[in-house]
Protein backbone atom coordinates (compact mmCIF):
# COMPACT_ATOMS: atom_id res chain seq x y z
CA UNK A 1 0.00 0.00 0.00
CA UNK A 2 2.43 2.69 -1.19
CA UNK A 3 -0.23 5.44 -0.99
CA UNK A 4 -0.47 5.16 2.79
CA UNK A 5 1.88 7.07 5.07
CA UNK A 6 3.84 4.94 7.56
CA UNK A 7 1.65 6.20 10.42
CA UNK A 8 -1.59 5.31 8.64
CA UNK A 9 -0.20 1.95 7.56
CA UNK A 10 0.74 1.20 11.17
CA UNK A 11 -2.77 2.10 12.34
CA UNK A 12 -4.38 -0.04 9.64
CA UNK A 13 -2.17 -3.04 10.46
CA UNK A 14 -2.96 -2.60 14.14
CA UNK A 15 -6.70 -2.68 13.43
CA UNK A 16 -6.30 -5.61 11.03
CA UNK A 17 -4.38 -7.60 13.63
CA UNK A 18 -7.12 -6.97 16.19
CA UNK A 19 -9.77 -8.07 13.69
CA UNK A 20 -7.89 -11.29 12.92
CA UNK A 21 -6.76 -12.27 16.43
CA UNK A 22 -9.54 -11.14 18.78
CA UNK A 23 -12.38 -13.40 17.55
CA UNK A 24 -12.61 -16.53 19.65
CA UNK A 25 -10.41 -15.52 22.57
CA UNK A 26 -13.46 -15.97 24.83
CA UNK A 27 -13.94 -19.64 23.86
CA UNK A 28 -13.30 -21.87 26.88
CA UNK A 29 -12.87 -24.85 24.53
CA UNK A 30 -10.50 -22.99 22.22
CA UNK A 31 -6.84 -23.84 21.73
CA UNK A 32 -4.88 -23.69 24.96
CA UNK A 33 -2.06 -25.55 26.69
CA UNK A 34 -0.70 -26.24 30.14
CA UNK A 35 1.57 -23.19 30.16
CA UNK A 36 -1.51 -21.02 29.68
CA UNK A 37 -4.26 -22.63 31.76
CA UNK A 38 -2.04 -23.92 34.56
CA UNK A 39 0.56 -21.14 34.85
CA UNK A 40 -0.36 -18.03 32.88
CA UNK A 41 -4.01 -17.65 33.85
CA UNK A 42 -3.78 -18.80 37.46
CA UNK A 43 -0.77 -16.74 38.54
CA UNK A 44 -2.41 -13.26 38.29
CA UNK A 45 -5.49 -14.61 40.07
CA UNK A 46 -3.42 -15.87 43.00
CA UNK A 47 -1.57 -12.54 43.03
CA UNK A 48 -4.93 -10.82 43.56
CA UNK A 49 -6.10 -13.30 46.18
CA UNK A 50 -2.86 -13.01 48.16
CA UNK A 51 -2.30 -9.33 47.32
CA UNK A 52 1.11 -10.07 45.79
CA UNK A 53 2.63 -7.49 43.45
CA UNK A 54 6.41 -7.51 43.49
CA UNK A 55 6.84 -11.29 43.35
CA UNK A 56 4.09 -13.38 41.72
CA UNK A 57 2.86 -16.41 43.63
CA UNK A 58 1.34 -19.69 42.47
CA UNK A 59 0.09 -22.51 44.68
CA UNK A 60 1.36 -20.72 47.76
CA UNK A 61 4.96 -20.43 46.54
CA UNK A 62 6.86 -17.62 44.76
CA UNK A 63 6.53 -17.97 41.00
CA UNK A 64 10.10 -16.96 40.09
CA UNK A 65 10.82 -19.43 37.29
CA UNK A 66 9.91 -16.63 34.89
CA UNK A 67 10.11 -12.83 35.32
CA UNK A 68 6.94 -11.02 36.43
CA UNK A 69 5.94 -8.43 33.79
CA UNK A 70 3.27 -10.47 32.01
CA UNK A 71 1.79 -11.50 35.36
CA UNK A 72 1.79 -7.88 36.51
CA UNK A 73 -0.09 -6.92 33.35
CA UNK A 74 -2.45 -9.87 33.82
CA UNK A 75 -3.29 -8.76 37.35
CA UNK A 76 -3.81 -5.18 36.19
CA UNK A 77 -6.15 -6.36 33.43
CA UNK A 78 -8.09 -8.61 35.81
CA UNK A 79 -8.54 -5.80 38.32
CA UNK A 80 -9.59 -3.37 35.58
CA UNK A 81 -11.87 -5.52 33.45
CA UNK A 82 -12.67 -8.46 35.71
CA UNK A 83 -11.27 -11.99 35.72
CA UNK A 84 -12.05 -13.70 32.41
CA UNK A 85 -10.42 -15.31 29.40
CA UNK A 86 -11.04 -12.14 27.42
CA UNK A 87 -9.28 -9.80 29.87
CA UNK A 88 -6.24 -12.11 29.99
CA UNK A 89 -6.00 -12.90 26.31
CA UNK A 90 -6.62 -9.32 25.26
CA UNK A 91 -3.23 -8.52 26.78
CA UNK A 92 -1.70 -11.24 24.58
CA UNK A 93 -3.45 -9.92 21.46
CA UNK A 94 -2.12 -6.41 22.11
CA UNK A 95 1.42 -7.80 22.22
CA UNK A 96 0.72 -9.66 18.97
CA UNK A 97 -0.39 -6.42 17.31
CA UNK A 98 2.83 -4.77 18.52
CA UNK A 99 4.77 -7.62 16.90
CA UNK A 100 2.93 -7.12 13.59
CA UNK A 101 3.34 -3.33 13.37
CA UNK A 102 6.98 -3.54 14.49
CA UNK A 103 7.72 -6.08 11.78
CA UNK A 104 6.15 -3.79 9.20
CA UNK A 105 8.13 -0.83 10.51
CA UNK A 106 11.41 -2.74 10.22
CA UNK A 107 10.52 -3.89 6.71
CA UNK A 108 9.87 -0.29 5.63
CA UNK A 109 13.15 0.86 7.14
CA UNK A 110 15.27 -1.87 5.58
CA UNK A 111 13.68 -1.76 2.12
CA UNK A 112 12.81 1.90 1.87
CA UNK A 113 9.34 0.96 0.54
CA UNK A 114 6.02 1.28 2.35
CA UNK A 115 4.51 -1.62 0.41
CA UNK A 116 7.13 -4.02 1.77
CA UNK A 117 6.08 -3.13 5.31
CA UNK A 118 2.42 -3.83 4.54
CA UNK A 119 3.22 -7.19 2.91
CA UNK A 120 5.50 -8.25 5.79
CA UNK A 121 2.84 -7.47 8.39
CA UNK A 122 0.18 -9.39 6.47
CA UNK A 123 2.47 -12.38 5.87
CA UNK A 124 3.16 -12.55 9.60
CA UNK A 125 -0.57 -12.41 10.36
CA UNK A 126 -1.11 -15.29 7.93
CA UNK A 127 1.30 -17.66 9.68
CA UNK A 128 -0.18 -20.46 11.78
CA UNK A 129 2.19 -19.66 14.65
CA UNK A 130 0.83 -16.14 14.95
CA UNK A 131 -2.77 -17.30 14.61
CA UNK A 132 -2.38 -19.79 17.45
CA UNK A 133 0.11 -18.15 19.82
CA UNK A 134 -1.17 -14.61 19.35
CA UNK A 135 -4.42 -15.60 21.09
CA UNK A 136 -2.91 -17.20 24.19
CA UNK A 137 -1.80 -15.61 27.47
CA UNK A 138 1.78 -16.86 27.32
CA UNK A 139 5.28 -15.41 27.27
CA UNK A 140 6.56 -16.12 23.76
CA UNK A 141 4.68 -13.54 21.70
CA UNK A 142 5.17 -10.72 24.26
CA UNK A 143 8.92 -11.20 24.46
CA UNK A 144 9.21 -11.46 20.67
CA UNK A 145 7.09 -8.32 20.29
CA UNK A 146 9.19 -6.29 22.71
CA UNK A 147 12.45 -7.45 21.13
CA UNK A 148 11.17 -6.67 17.63
CA UNK A 149 9.91 -3.25 18.67
CA UNK A 150 13.32 -2.59 20.26
CA UNK A 151 15.07 -3.36 16.96
CA UNK A 152 12.61 -1.11 15.11
CA UNK A 153 13.36 1.82 17.44
CA UNK A 154 17.09 1.06 17.16
CA UNK A 155 16.86 1.38 13.37
CA UNK A 156 15.01 4.68 13.71
CA UNK A 157 17.75 5.96 16.02
CA UNK A 158 20.49 4.89 13.61
CA UNK A 159 18.73 6.68 10.76
CA UNK A 160 17.65 9.82 12.63
CA UNK A 161 20.17 10.20 15.44
CA UNK A 162 17.36 11.21 17.83
CA UNK A 163 18.25 9.84 21.26
CA UNK A 164 14.62 9.36 22.29
CA UNK A 165 14.55 6.33 19.99
CA UNK A 166 17.60 4.88 21.71
CA UNK A 167 15.79 5.44 25.01
CA UNK A 168 12.79 3.57 23.60
CA UNK A 169 15.10 0.68 22.68
CA UNK A 170 16.45 0.48 26.22
CA UNK A 171 12.95 0.60 27.72
CA UNK A 172 11.61 -2.09 25.39
CA UNK A 173 14.56 -4.41 26.04
CA UNK A 174 14.16 -3.91 29.79
CA UNK A 175 10.46 -4.78 29.51
CA UNK A 176 11.34 -7.86 27.47
CA UNK A 177 13.95 -8.92 30.02
CA UNK A 178 11.29 -8.63 32.72
CA UNK A 179 9.01 -10.80 30.57
CA UNK A 180 11.22 -13.78 29.75
CA UNK A 181 14.79 -12.95 30.64
CA UNK A 182 17.82 -12.91 28.33
CA UNK A 183 15.89 -14.38 25.36
CA UNK A 184 14.74 -10.82 24.68
CA UNK A 185 18.15 -10.25 23.08
CA UNK A 186 17.50 -12.77 20.32
CA UNK A 187 15.44 -10.84 17.73
CA UNK A 188 16.97 -7.44 18.44
CA UNK A 189 20.48 -8.83 18.87
CA UNK A 190 20.18 -11.00 15.77
CA UNK A 191 19.09 -7.95 13.81
CA UNK A 192 22.07 -5.99 15.13
CA UNK A 193 24.45 -8.77 14.13
CA UNK A 194 22.90 -8.82 10.66
CA UNK A 195 23.43 -5.06 10.33
CA UNK A 196 27.10 -5.50 11.25
CA UNK A 197 27.62 -8.53 8.98
CA UNK A 198 26.07 -6.74 6.02
CA UNK A 199 28.08 -3.57 6.51
CA UNK A 200 24.97 -1.46 6.99
CA UNK A 201 26.24 -0.75 10.51
CA UNK A 202 29.93 -0.43 11.37
CA UNK A 203 31.75 -0.68 14.67
CA UNK A 204 33.22 2.77 14.08
CA UNK A 205 29.68 4.18 14.15
CA UNK A 206 29.02 2.50 17.47
CA UNK A 207 32.29 3.79 18.91
CA UNK A 208 31.28 7.32 17.92
CA UNK A 209 28.12 6.90 20.00
CA UNK A 210 29.82 5.18 22.93
CA UNK A 211 28.58 7.61 25.59
CA UNK A 212 24.84 7.46 24.74
CA UNK A 213 25.07 3.70 24.21
CA UNK A 214 26.77 3.19 27.57
CA UNK A 215 24.26 5.49 29.28
CA UNK A 216 21.31 3.59 27.85
CA UNK A 217 22.90 0.25 28.71
CA UNK A 218 23.02 1.53 32.28
CA UNK A 219 19.36 2.57 31.99
CA UNK A 220 18.51 -0.95 30.84
CA UNK A 221 20.38 -2.48 33.78
CA UNK A 222 18.74 -0.15 36.31
CA UNK A 223 15.27 -1.10 35.03
CA UNK A 224 15.73 -4.79 34.24
CA UNK A 225 18.00 -6.23 36.92
CA UNK A 226 16.83 -5.09 40.39
CA UNK A 227 13.86 -7.48 40.49
CA UNK A 228 16.20 -10.45 40.04
CA UNK A 229 18.49 -9.27 42.84
CA UNK A 230 15.48 -8.76 45.12
CA UNK A 231 14.23 -12.28 44.39
CA UNK A 232 17.72 -13.67 44.98
CA UNK A 233 17.81 -11.93 48.37
CA UNK A 234 14.30 -12.96 49.39
CA UNK A 235 14.36 -16.56 48.18
CA UNK A 236 18.01 -17.65 47.73
CA UNK A 237 17.39 -21.40 47.82
CA UNK A 238 14.41 -21.20 45.45
CA UNK A 239 16.39 -19.01 43.05
CA UNK A 240 19.24 -21.53 42.93
CA UNK A 241 16.82 -24.39 42.28
CA UNK A 242 15.07 -22.45 39.52
CA UNK A 243 18.34 -21.61 37.78
CA UNK A 244 19.54 -25.21 37.96
CA UNK A 245 16.18 -26.45 36.71
CA UNK A 246 16.16 -24.04 33.78
CA UNK A 247 19.68 -25.01 32.72
CA UNK A 248 18.82 -28.70 32.93
CA UNK A 249 15.51 -28.40 31.08
CA UNK A 250 17.00 -26.46 28.17
CA UNK A 251 19.55 -29.24 27.39
CA UNK A 252 22.09 -26.89 25.83
CA UNK A 253 24.23 -28.10 22.89
CA UNK A 254 21.93 -31.05 22.30
CA UNK A 255 21.44 -30.90 18.52
CA UNK A 256 17.78 -31.23 17.52
CA UNK A 257 17.00 -31.18 13.78
CA UNK A 258 13.30 -31.53 14.70
CA UNK A 259 13.25 -27.75 14.95
CA UNK A 260 12.76 -27.76 11.17
CA UNK A 261 9.38 -29.36 11.75
CA UNK A 262 8.69 -26.63 14.28
CA UNK A 263 9.38 -24.01 11.59
CA UNK A 264 7.06 -25.87 9.21
CA UNK A 265 4.35 -25.68 11.85
CA UNK A 266 4.62 -22.02 12.86
CA UNK A 267 5.25 -20.68 9.34
CA UNK A 268 2.54 -22.67 7.52
CA UNK A 269 1.46 -21.96 4.75
CA UNK A 270 4.24 -19.48 3.96
CA UNK A 271 7.14 -21.76 4.81
CA UNK A 272 7.78 -23.01 1.25
CA UNK A 273 7.52 -19.50 -0.18
CA UNK A 274 10.14 -18.56 2.39
CA UNK A 275 12.37 -21.44 1.23
CA UNK A 276 12.31 -20.02 -2.31
CA UNK A 277 12.94 -16.51 -1.04
CA UNK A 278 15.84 -17.69 1.15
CA UNK A 279 17.44 -19.56 -1.75
CA UNK A 280 17.19 -16.49 -3.97
CA UNK A 281 18.55 -14.23 -1.21
CA UNK A 282 22.06 -15.67 -1.56
CA UNK A 283 22.29 -14.00 -4.97
CA UNK A 284 19.92 -11.16 -4.18
CA UNK A 285 20.42 -7.65 -2.91
CA UNK A 286 22.35 -6.65 0.20
CA UNK A 287 19.05 -6.20 2.04
CA UNK A 288 17.97 -9.75 1.13
CA UNK A 289 21.20 -11.19 2.51
CA UNK A 290 20.92 -9.05 5.64
CA UNK A 291 17.44 -10.36 6.41
CA UNK A 292 18.47 -13.94 5.66
CA UNK A 293 21.41 -13.64 8.06
CA UNK A 294 19.01 -12.18 10.64
CA UNK A 295 16.68 -15.16 10.27
CA UNK A 296 19.54 -17.63 10.72
CA UNK A 297 20.71 -15.76 13.84
CA UNK A 298 17.25 -16.12 15.40
CA UNK A 299 16.56 -19.68 14.23
CA UNK A 300 19.77 -21.70 14.52
CA UNK A 301 20.22 -21.31 18.31
CA UNK A 302 17.06 -23.35 18.82
CA UNK A 303 18.62 -26.27 16.96
CA UNK A 304 20.99 -26.71 19.93
CA UNK A 305 18.62 -26.52 22.88
CA UNK A 306 15.42 -28.28 23.86
CA UNK A 307 12.78 -26.16 22.16
CA UNK A 308 9.08 -25.87 21.56
CA UNK A 309 7.63 -24.68 18.27
CA UNK A 310 6.36 -21.48 19.86
CA UNK A 311 9.94 -20.42 20.64
CA UNK A 312 10.28 -19.67 16.91
CA UNK A 313 7.78 -16.81 16.94
CA UNK A 314 10.67 -14.34 16.84
CA UNK A 315 12.09 -16.07 13.76
CA UNK A 316 8.86 -15.31 11.92
CA UNK A 317 9.82 -11.62 11.87
CA UNK A 318 12.78 -11.86 9.43
CA UNK A 319 10.96 -14.70 7.66
CA UNK A 320 7.99 -12.44 6.91
CA UNK A 321 10.25 -9.57 5.84
CA UNK A 322 12.26 -11.78 3.47
CA UNK A 323 9.04 -13.06 1.90
CA UNK A 324 7.81 -9.48 1.53
CA UNK A 325 11.01 -8.55 -0.28
CA UNK A 326 10.84 -11.53 -2.63
CA UNK A 327 7.08 -11.97 -3.15
CA UNK A 328 6.66 -9.60 -6.13
CA UNK A 329 9.30 -11.60 -8.04
CA UNK A 330 8.14 -15.16 -7.25
CA UNK A 331 6.28 -16.58 -10.25
CA UNK A 332 6.38 -20.32 -9.59
CA UNK A 333 3.22 -21.64 -7.92
CA UNK A 334 4.65 -24.81 -6.40
CA UNK A 335 5.64 -23.24 -3.04
CA UNK A 336 2.18 -21.71 -2.75
CA UNK A 337 0.44 -24.94 -3.72
CA UNK A 338 2.50 -27.06 -1.33
CA UNK A 339 1.83 -24.74 1.61
CA UNK A 340 -1.82 -24.59 0.61
CA UNK A 341 -2.09 -28.39 0.47
CA UNK A 342 -0.62 -28.89 3.95
CA UNK A 343 -2.78 -26.16 5.46
CA UNK A 344 -5.91 -27.60 3.86
CA UNK A 345 -5.01 -31.08 5.09
CA UNK A 346 -4.72 -29.74 8.64
CA UNK A 347 -8.02 -27.92 8.32
CA UNK A 348 -9.68 -30.98 6.79
CA UNK A 349 -8.45 -33.14 9.68
CA UNK A 350 -10.15 -30.92 12.27
CA UNK A 351 -13.26 -30.30 10.20
CA UNK A 352 -13.54 -34.02 9.39
CA UNK A 353 -13.13 -34.85 13.09
CA UNK A 354 -15.99 -32.56 14.12
CA UNK A 355 -18.17 -33.77 11.23
CA UNK A 356 -17.57 -37.48 11.90
CA UNK A 357 -18.43 -37.22 15.57
CA UNK A 358 -21.38 -34.88 15.00
CA UNK A 359 -19.86 -32.00 16.94
CA UNK A 360 -20.73 -29.22 14.50
CA UNK A 361 -18.48 -26.32 13.58
CA UNK A 362 -16.94 -28.00 10.51
CA UNK A 363 -18.94 -25.79 8.14
CA UNK A 364 -17.14 -22.62 9.28
CA UNK A 365 -14.03 -23.60 7.34
CA UNK A 366 -15.68 -24.44 3.99
CA UNK A 367 -15.85 -20.99 2.38
CA UNK A 368 -12.45 -19.85 3.75
CA UNK A 369 -10.89 -23.07 2.40
CA UNK A 370 -12.42 -22.52 -1.04
CA UNK A 371 -11.24 -18.91 -1.04
CA UNK A 372 -7.79 -20.02 0.12
CA UNK A 373 -7.53 -22.57 -2.69
CA UNK A 374 -8.73 -20.03 -5.27
CA UNK A 375 -6.25 -17.38 -4.08
CA UNK A 376 -3.18 -19.63 -3.87
CA UNK A 377 -3.49 -22.24 -6.63
CA UNK A 378 -3.21 -19.72 -9.48
CA UNK A 379 -1.61 -16.31 -9.28
CA UNK A 380 -4.12 -13.76 -8.05
CA UNK A 381 -4.04 -10.18 -6.88
CA UNK A 382 -1.66 -9.67 -3.96
CA UNK A 383 -4.48 -8.72 -1.60
CA UNK A 384 -6.13 -12.12 -2.05
CA UNK A 385 -2.81 -13.93 -1.53
CA UNK A 386 -2.31 -12.13 1.78
CA UNK A 387 -5.89 -12.28 3.06
CA UNK A 388 -6.70 -15.95 2.35
CA UNK A 389 -4.44 -17.56 5.03
CA UNK A 390 -5.62 -15.11 7.68
CA UNK A 391 -9.28 -15.96 7.07
CA UNK A 392 -8.53 -19.69 6.93
CA UNK A 393 -6.78 -19.79 10.33
CA UNK A 394 -9.44 -17.52 11.81
CA UNK A 395 -12.19 -19.93 10.75
CA UNK A 396 -10.24 -22.97 11.94
CA UNK A 397 -9.30 -21.64 15.38
CA UNK A 398 -12.52 -19.80 16.12
CA UNK A 399 -15.16 -21.89 14.35
CA UNK A 400 -13.88 -25.46 14.11
CA UNK A 401 -11.49 -26.25 16.97
CA UNK A 402 -13.74 -25.00 19.83
CA UNK A 403 -16.50 -27.30 18.55
CA UNK A 404 -14.39 -30.33 19.54
CA UNK A 405 -15.12 -29.42 23.15
CA UNK A 406 -11.64 -29.82 24.61
CA UNK A 407 -11.63 -28.93 28.34
CA UNK A 408 -15.39 -28.43 28.45
CA UNK A 409 -16.51 -27.90 32.06
CA UNK A 410 -20.10 -28.71 33.10
CA UNK A 411 -22.13 -25.92 34.67
CA UNK A 412 -22.36 -27.90 37.90
CA UNK A 413 -18.57 -27.98 38.19
CA UNK A 414 -18.26 -24.27 37.37
CA UNK A 415 -20.65 -23.53 40.22
CA UNK A 416 -18.61 -25.71 42.58
CA UNK A 417 -15.52 -23.75 41.59
CA UNK A 418 -17.25 -20.49 42.49
CA UNK A 419 -18.59 -21.66 45.86
CA UNK A 420 -16.14 -24.28 47.17
CA UNK A 421 -12.38 -24.52 47.64
CA UNK A 422 -10.92 -26.85 45.02
CA UNK A 423 -7.74 -28.90 45.13
CA UNK A 424 -6.55 -30.17 41.73
CA UNK A 425 -4.44 -33.26 42.32
CA UNK A 426 -1.63 -33.96 39.87
CA UNK A 427 -3.68 -33.04 36.79
CA UNK A 428 -4.29 -30.28 36.79
CA UNK A 429 -7.92 -30.82 35.91
CA UNK A 430 -10.41 -29.30 35.32
CA UNK A 431 -8.02 -27.25 33.18
CA UNK A 432 -10.08 -24.07 32.73
CA UNK A 433 -12.00 -24.22 36.02
CA UNK A 434 -9.89 -21.52 37.75
CA UNK A 435 -10.46 -18.87 35.08
CA UNK A 436 -14.11 -19.89 34.60
CA UNK A 437 -14.80 -19.74 38.35
CA UNK A 438 -12.60 -16.63 38.79
CA UNK A 439 -10.62 -18.32 41.57
CA UNK A 440 -7.03 -19.60 41.29
CA UNK A 441 -7.67 -22.70 43.44
CA UNK A 442 -4.69 -24.87 44.34
CA UNK A 443 -2.79 -27.61 42.56
CA UNK A 444 -1.00 -30.37 44.49
CA UNK A 445 1.59 -32.65 42.97
CA UNK A 446 1.56 -34.66 46.20
CA UNK A 447 -0.65 -34.61 49.29
CA UNK A 448 0.77 -35.10 52.78
CA UNK A 449 -0.94 -35.25 56.17
CA UNK A 450 -0.72 -31.48 56.66
CA UNK A 451 -2.21 -30.73 53.22
CA UNK A 452 -5.11 -33.11 53.74
CA UNK A 453 -5.87 -31.75 57.21
CA UNK A 454 -5.93 -28.23 55.81
CA UNK A 455 -8.19 -29.24 52.92
CA UNK A 456 -10.55 -31.03 55.30
CA UNK A 457 -10.78 -27.94 57.49
CA UNK A 458 -11.66 -25.89 54.41
CA UNK A 459 -14.26 -28.47 53.34
CA UNK A 460 -12.45 -28.55 50.02
CA UNK A 461 -13.13 -30.86 47.10
CA UNK A 462 -10.31 -32.81 45.44
CA UNK A 463 -10.49 -33.13 41.64
CA UNK A 464 -8.45 -35.86 40.00
CA UNK A 465 -8.22 -37.87 36.80
CA UNK A 466 -9.49 -41.42 37.27
CA UNK A 467 -6.15 -43.11 36.61
CA UNK A 468 -4.61 -41.26 39.56
CA UNK A 469 -7.25 -42.30 42.13
CA UNK A 470 -5.07 -45.07 43.66
CA UNK A 471 -2.37 -42.49 44.45
CA UNK A 472 -4.92 -40.28 46.15
CA UNK A 473 -6.33 -43.16 48.17
CA UNK A 474 -2.85 -44.14 49.30
CA UNK A 475 -2.05 -40.58 50.40
CA UNK A 476 -5.35 -40.28 52.25
CA UNK A 477 -4.92 -43.63 53.99
CA UNK A 478 -1.42 -42.62 55.12
CA UNK A 479 -2.96 -39.55 56.75
CA UNK A 480 -5.57 -41.64 58.57
CA UNK A 481 -8.44 -40.18 56.56
CA UNK A 482 -10.84 -41.31 53.87
CA UNK A 483 -12.36 -39.78 50.75
CA UNK A 484 -15.86 -40.17 49.38
CA UNK A 485 -16.64 -39.70 45.70
CA UNK A 486 -18.98 -36.77 45.22
CA UNK A 487 -19.29 -36.67 41.44
CA UNK A 488 -17.61 -37.14 38.09
CA UNK A 489 -17.78 -36.14 34.44
CA UNK A 490 -16.00 -37.01 31.20
CA UNK A 491 -14.46 -34.79 28.56
CA UNK A 492 -11.57 -34.41 26.16
CA UNK A 493 -8.91 -32.83 28.39
CA UNK A 494 -5.68 -31.03 27.49
CA UNK A 495 -2.52 -32.82 28.57
CA UNK A 496 0.45 -30.53 27.97
CA UNK A 497 0.03 -29.16 24.45
CA UNK A 498 -3.29 -27.99 23.11
CA UNK A 499 -3.63 -30.86 20.65
CA UNK A 500 -3.03 -33.69 23.13
CA UNK A 501 -6.63 -34.00 24.20
CA UNK A 502 -7.09 -37.77 24.33
CA UNK A 503 -6.98 -39.38 27.77
CA UNK A 504 -3.62 -40.42 29.17
CA UNK A 505 -2.87 -43.96 28.02
CA UNK A 506 -5.21 -43.92 25.01
CA UNK A 507 -4.00 -46.48 22.45
CA UNK A 508 -4.35 -46.89 18.73
CA UNK A 509 -7.11 -49.40 19.45
CA UNK A 510 -8.99 -46.73 21.43
CA UNK A 511 -8.76 -44.34 18.51
CA UNK A 512 -9.94 -47.04 16.11
CA UNK A 513 -12.88 -47.87 18.37
CA UNK A 514 -13.83 -44.20 18.63
CA UNK A 515 -13.82 -43.73 14.86
CA UNK A 516 -15.56 -47.02 14.18
CA UNK A 517 -18.39 -46.31 16.60
CA UNK A 518 -18.37 -42.55 15.98
CA UNK A 519 -18.26 -42.14 19.75
CA UNK A 520 -15.58 -40.17 21.60
CA UNK A 521 -15.98 -42.12 24.84
CA UNK A 522 -12.79 -44.26 24.39
CA UNK A 523 -10.75 -41.04 24.17
CA UNK A 524 -12.35 -39.16 27.02
CA UNK A 525 -10.78 -38.46 30.39
CA UNK A 526 -12.84 -39.22 33.48
CA UNK A 527 -12.51 -36.45 36.06
CA UNK A 528 -13.71 -37.33 39.55
CA UNK A 529 -14.11 -35.17 42.63
CA UNK A 530 -13.95 -36.33 46.24
CA UNK A 531 -14.79 -35.06 49.68
CA UNK A 532 -12.47 -35.77 52.62
CA UNK A 533 -14.18 -37.54 55.48
CA UNK A 534 -13.11 -38.88 58.84
CA UNK A 535 -12.48 -42.67 58.95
Amino acid sequence: MPALSPARQTLLLFLLALAVLLPGIWEATGLTGKDEFFLGLRTPMEMIEGDHWLVPFLDGAPRIRKPPLLYWLGRASFETFGISLVSARFVAVLFATLLVVSTAGIARRLSGRNETGWIAGCVLLGCLGMASEGRRFMLDVPVAALSTAAFWSLLVWLDSGQKRWLTATALLLAAGFLTKGPIVALVCGGGGLALLASGRLRLTQLRQHFVPLAGHALLFAVLALPWFFIVRALYPESADLVLAGELESRQFFNFSPAILLGLLNVALPWVFVFAVAAWAAWKGSAVDRLVLFWFLATFLPFAFIRSFDRYLIGSLVPLAILIALALPNIRSRWPFRLGLALALLLGAAFAGFTFWFGLGGWYWVLLPAIYFAWAWWQERALGHTLAAPMLFWLALLWGVFPAIGVNAVPDEVRELGRTRDIAMFDGPQPALLPILSQRAHRHYGTLDRHDLAELKALNALIFIESQDIPRLQQAVASAGLQVKQAGSYRNLASHGSGLRFARVGATLADWQEAFTTRNLAPLMTTIVWFEIVAP
